[in-house]
């Protein structure tokens, strides 16, 4: 965490409390993004007994999900590193994996592992940025084309590969950000002052794409993020760590 960050311990701040946290991914980023396959994903999967929540951080999930994360805190049921996932092999009926993979050392480690512990048939949903703006969790390494994120889940078989944020949130991100770094005068501090006060009258504008552009072919060339939903239906190869 960067030493003099205002927006991080927020965040962390945040993560703290599981109720804060589903509202204001509900209602604040969820609510103009199309979450409209993740339910599709959920409803499949309700009944399933073990189900994974990678990254959860203190997002509580629907449907008896496990919240794991790499960091203890309220509402985290398991402490473990995705690229070392302590489950047997075919033992997970379905794993989500949300805003995660930027985040990620060796996101191809991470879904291979993801592969190995889902059951035959197992689903995941797991969703990756592109045109988004770099941001610290505490670090941000990764981004993915459609393509790029398509190659990352190989192994898998595609349900469905989509837009989850499109154009409109990719410019209302721009924008915040050159505004938010416009106004502060070099300083590392006002840009984040700047970055938190514009929230709340950018981010109403991504609704656009929910009703209109997200559902345009062409949507995925200027996407803030992807979605993968998928699942397990072949073995590994003996090449597929490669």
């Amino acid at each position: 965490m960067q030493k003099d960050s205002i927006i991080l311990p927020i965040k962390a701040f945040i993560k703290q409390s599981p109720g804060l946290t589903r509202f204001l991914a509900n209602y604040v980023d969820h609510f103009y993004e199309d979450y409209s396959v993740h339910k599709v994903f959920l409803e499949k999967n309700r009944s399933k007994p073990l189900k994974l929540n990678l990254g959860s951080g203190a997002d509580s999930m629907e449907d008896n999900f496990m919240n794991v994360d790499y960091f203890p805190m309220k509402g985290v049921s398991l402490c473990s590193d995705v690229h070392h996932l302590p489950f047997r092999e075919n033992s997970v009926d379905a794993v989500q994996c949300m805003q995660l993979s930027e985040h990620v050392k060796d996101p191809r480690r991470m879904v291979l592992e993801i592969y190995k512990a889902l059951k035959p048939d197992g689903e995941v949903f797991l969703t990756v940025p592109f045109m988004y703006p770099y941001h610290e969790a505490p670090i941000d390494l990764s981004r993915w084309t459609k393509e790029g994120f398509k190659s990352l889940m190989k192994e898998f078989t595609p349900i469905q590969v989509g837009v989850l944020g499109g154009p409109t949130a990719t410019l209302v991100e721009a924008l915040h950000g050159w505004l938010s770094i416009l106004f502060s005068f070099n300083s590392d501090k006002l840009y984040q002052v700047n970055y938190l006060l514009l929230l709340p009258f950018l981010k109403p504008l991504k609704i656009i794409d929910r009703i209109i552009l997200n559902k345009f072919s062409s949507s995925h060339r200027l996407a803030t993020m992807f979605y993968f939903y998928g699942k397990k239906t072949q073995r590994l190869s003996s090449d597929t760590g490669q």
